[in-house]
């Protein structure tokens, strides 16, 4: 493992990974109670990879449970991801902006178990706030460290320095910070923000800081390009939010388009196919040409209806 410090880390792999797997096995067993009604609990099986005594409190059935191979998951493979670009140890930076939207998008927001089908907890839970949830919001805290002008929550400081939220308030206050109030409905304290250079000038004043590694080259920015337009299953217009979202990417306003056709292409409006239009898109974001502009005519040609369904 190669650390680029020697911070202590808040929390190591093996308790995430022990995490990691009391999930899979509480999604286990909402899909042995809630799932398809198949003989011999077939779903879970497959889901598992084995037959497991989910819910038996005996050596044998903790036998089994360890046994189970959760690298098959893909609940594992983000949370390596997370924790590596979170402490930026090992392969952290091979967390992408698709690692980032599965992982704030979905695991964050509920997209996997938060509790077992008896209401035991597991890592994920908002509640609990527990090391697997800390290493994942840590990472995309993080994230945001790379995309100039992106404010930090007090929750997000808190998280990359291995402060509690009110440790960071007072330490803000006492060295002139000023917090500006979120845009949440609610009065949570720990969403207000700091300004994004007044973030990095504070965060390099902590001990508990782990710094940000080399940034990702140009070539590992254009890969991820590649890498969202190939995947066929992401609609076009997410596929342009995503791309948007990359470090480096340029503003709405820095791209030679129509500003009205452009906001109704990210939105999923049929607004005309004009090829010279995503040429002008593809360069702003260094992506294949012809790649980029073919997807875009054939998903605006799907929104008019091309006459072939």
């Amino acid at each position: 493992m190669s650390k680029s410090s020697s911070i202590p880390l808040p929390h190591d792999w093996p308790e995430v990974e022990e995490q990691v797997r009391e999930a899979i096995i509480a999604m286990a067993s909402i899909l042995e109670m809630f799932g398809p009604d198949d003989d011999h609990g077939a779903t879970v099986v497959a889901f598992l990879g084995q037959s497991v005594d989910i819910h038996g409190n005996n050596e044998a059935s903790r036998a089994e449970i360890a046994s189970v191979d959760i690298t098959r998951h893909g609940l594992y493979r983000f949370a390596r991801l997370a924790w590596c670009y979170a402490y930026q140890v090992d392969e952290w930076q091979d967390f992408s902006v698709e690692v980032l939207h599965e992982t704030s998008c979905g695991l964050l927001t509920g997209g996997y178990a938060l509790t077992d089908r008896e209401s035991e907890p597991t890592g994920l839970n908002p509640l609990n706030d527990l090391a697997l949830r800390r290493v994942i919001e840590t990472a995309n805290a993080r994230w945001y460290l790379t995309e100039e002008n992106s404010d930090l929550t007090v929750r997000q400081l808190g998280l990359l320095t291995n402060m509690a939220d009110t440790t960071v308030r007072s330490s803000l206050s006492k060295e002139g910070f000023r917090l500006e109030p979120s845009h949440t409905k609610d009065d949570d304290k720990s969403a207000y923000t700091l300004p994004y250079k007044d973030a990095l000038l504070w965060l390099s004043r902590r001990r508990g800081f782990i710094p940000n590694a080399a940034a990702p080259s140009p070539d590992r920015y254009r890969a991820a390009i590649h890498e969202t337009l190939a995947d066929r299953s992401v609609p076009f217009p997410t596929v342009l939010r995503r791309m948007a979202e990359m470090p480096g990417a340029p503003n709405a306003g820095e791209i030679n388009v129509a500003p009205k056709w452009y906001e109704g292409l990210v939105g999923g409006r049929a607004v005309a196919p004009d090829v010279e239009a995503l040429v002008t898109v593809a360069d702003a974001y260094d992506a294949p040409r012809a790649v980029f502009a073919a997807r875009g005519v054939e998903h605006l040609l799907e929104l008019a209806g091309d006459g072939n369904g």
